[in-house]
């Protein structure tokens, strides 16, 4: 009957020669809003990119999507994803994403990284101001690009010991709090701290820093400090820098990836981020569901020590290149050849992600790294569809609701106090935008593996941005750009 209904209202759209009262409606998905944790099958109409109807009844308008069998949800929102190219974008919208940001690593200066996409991209795109990129600029004067990598070009990383392994002299440490300061001026969503990335930090240096975000109430997100050893006592101590910071401050920070971080300490580390919360202190962290992480070789993560703290050995790590498992000749070889070539770092326990998957308040983020001629790491074409499909379908982890909430709901609470235009986003309601991804339950599956890092997710057939289709029955619409900039406030 609702199909004959479904066929009526377009024909009635069509024939009545008035204009319809919606630019779109969705017709009979399951909407599921993780804000109110609402569901009910219903019409959503669509009007100039925002949510204009939640309907019981029929709704009609110039063109229709029959959701039946569909769940209608926000659109997924990744806060932490360095694959920000075209590929990258198509990736992560087949999978359910509407929002990419870059705010781990974060850019500097933020224009370039703004202009360059305005009008060409499918998904919405955002980036906090890196505080790797200023230290670059400062001690070698090497600016960011629109199309960076996560830790650069090999120039920039044969450079390392210059800007990442050199402590900043007083007047260097205020040149970059002002770089910092002109950054989020400029649009920035905080500040990206790779403090693994750059050991001359001092926690004086950062905690100074944290001074100032806490004033702003701009948010850090931080990729911690590497631990001395991959035990349950020493994986501690860079989570608790952090809560202590943020404590103390008033900064707002966000821990990323806690899988490939706290390891087998996992349980602790969020009781720990569980338990500042309630007393008060603005901290939270993030997951992506993989027992790998991803990064170049040639970083400081693999300076002498990489073995005690990640708990490995040269066989845990995979060249993306090759998909070899390296030794210590090799690993030798491709570290002075080429310093930006991916690995693939097999440590994270099974038990620990799944873990952080299932916790009440982890978000889920991809940590998506750009393919290279083909190569790269699953998580930047499969994490939303994995967590649907694995730990909520099959492994019963954690519920629909839940997880859609980790996708959406919660990262854009994240973002609200910087940035007020994500209150409309992760929600779906009435005067919302209308970022919407609709998918299969029993069908969305991760395809992605580490031999085929492209092979796009399925079971998520139609991925609206703004009331535009970038996916349309499991195919990029070639000709969508709407994805527009999220910046600060006032920016």
């Amino acid at each position: 009957m609702r199909k004959m209904l479904f066929a009526a209202a377009v024909f009635a759209a069509s024939a009545s020669g008035a204009p319809a009262p919606y630019d779109l409606v969705i017709s009979g998905g399951m909407v599921m809003d993780p804000a109110t944790r609402s569901e009910r099958v219903a019409d959503i109409g669509i009007k100039d990119g925002r949510i204009a109807a939640i309907s019981d009844k029929m709704l009609s308008g110039a063109k229709m999507i029959d959701a039946k069998g569909l769940v209608i949800a926000p659109g997924f929102i990744d806060l932490h994803s360095h694959a920000q190219y075209a590929l990258g974008y198509d990736q992560q919208a087949l999978d359910g994403v509407t929002t990419s940001l870059e705010l781990e690593a974060g850019v500097y200066p933020l224009a370039p990284f703004y202009a360059a996409r305005e009008g060409q991209t499918r998904i919405n795109y955002g980036a906090s101001v890196g505080l790797q990129s200023i230290r670059i600029q400062i001690k070698t004067g090497i600016e960011d690009q629109a199309e960076r990598k996560i830790v650069g070009s090999d120039e920039v990383l044969r450079r390392k010991a210059e800007w990442a392994e050199t402590p900043f002299t007083p007047e260097e440490r205020e040149r970059e709090r002002s770089l910092m300061l002109q950054g989020l001026r400029d649009g920035g969503l905080g500040v990206g701290v790779l403090y693994e990335y750059l050991p001359a930090v001092g926690r004086d240096e950062l905690y100074d820093l944290f001074k100032e975000l806490g004033r702003l109430k701009a948010p850090a997100f931080v990729h911690v400090r590497a631990s001395e050893k991959a035990d349950q006592d020493l994986l501690l101590p860079p989570i608790q820098e952090m809560v202590a910071d943020a404590a103390a401050t008033g900064a707002p920070v966000h821990i990323c990836h806690i899988g490939s971080k706290a390891l087998a300490a996992v349980p602790r580390a969020l009781d720990m981020i569980d338990g500042a919360v309630r007393r008060g202190v603005d901290v939270s962290t993030e997951v992506y569901p993989y027992n790998a992480g991803s990064t170049a070789l040639g970083s400081a993560l693999f300076n002498p020590g990489w073995q005690e703290h990640f708990g490995a050995t040269y066989g845990d790590v995979e060249w993306t290149a090759t998909g070899e498992r390296l030794t210590e000749q090799t690993f030798e070889t491709y570290r002075k050849q080429n310093p930006a070539g991916a690995v693939i770092l097999h440590v994270i326990p099974d038990p620990a992600v799944k873990e952080a998957v299932a916790h009440p308040g982890v978000m889920i983020a991809s940590d998506a790294v750009p393919f290279v001629d083909g190569k790269g790491h699953p998580r930047g074409s499969g994490t939303f569809a994995r967590v649907l499909g694995v730990y909520v379908r099959e492994m019963r982890a954690l519920s629909l609701m839940d997880a859609l909430a980790k996708m959406t709901y919660l990262p854009a609470k994240r973002l609200e106090s910087i940035s007020p235009a994500m209150r409309r986003k992760g929600r779906v309601q009435v005067g919302m935008d209308a970022d919407l991804t609709l998918f299969d339950p029993g069908k969305v599956k991760d395809n992605a593996t580490y031999e085929h890092p492209l092979e796009h997710s399925s079971g998520i057939p139609y991925v609206l941005v703004g009331g535009v289709e970038v996916v349309s029955n499991g195919a990029i619409v070639t000709a969508a750009h709407p994805g527009k900039g999220i910046r600060a406030a006032g920016q």
